[in-house]
């Protein structure tokens, strides 16, 4: 079991390091894990998610290496994937029921779905932090990872009422992220 209040004194101590800016979150995403730039026009659904203010999504990067999803995908996101590309091959998609200007988004969601992608989509309500994002599909390593990076932010902004709080779960949950990626180091 982990020992929160001494994990809550190693973040007091690294507290103002532990802030990163929007830019800061990006160019950390896309080294470790080769993210790519897209348009989140892409993604037709994405605009009415109730997790994300649409016109707030600034930035849209894809995970699409083999090595680097193969490295991060726990067994059981594998197994998964797996019964995904099982039932679509039992029951694949008629292209032709299709409207065409769907065909992109359809193959994006059956390359989330299979493990061949993962969408990260950042929301940033204030301009200069990361405020939201949400990890598409099922790649728990890299929502943890991004969760250490945004969470310093929020709680130092203030914003979504989130406190340095060791008896909140949530709270406890990114220092553990913290700890996990060796940000308390």
């Amino acid at each position: 079991m982990l020992d929160y209040k001494n994990l809550l004194n190693k973040y007091l101590k690294r507290q103002s390091a532990l802030f990163f800016t929007k830019e800061e979150v990006e160019q950390r995403i896309v080294r470790k894990f080769k993210g790519e730039e897209f348009s989140k026009t892409e993604v037709l659904d994405l605009v009415n998610d109730d997790q994300l203010v649409y016109s707030k999504i600034y930035k849209c990067l894809v995970i699409d290496d083999p090595q680097i999803l193969n490295k991060y995908f726990s067994p059981n996101e594998k197994s998964y994937h797996n019964e995904q590309i099982e039932d679509n091959q039992e029951n694949p998609l008629d292209f032709s029921k299709v409207k065409e200007k769907e065909h992109n988004y359809n193959h994006l969601l059956l390359d989330e779905q299979e493990g061949r992608r993962v969408d990260i989509f950042l929301e940033s309500t204030n301009g200069k932090y990361v405020t939201n994002f949400i990890v598409r599909d099922r790649c728990e390593q890299i929502s943890r990872y991004i969760n250490a990076l945004v969470l310093g932010a929020v709680i130092q902004e203030g914003s979504d009422g989130i406190q340095a709080d060791i008896e909140d779960e949530y709270f406890q949950f990114y220092l553990e992220n913290l700890n996990m990626f060796g940000f308390l180091d």
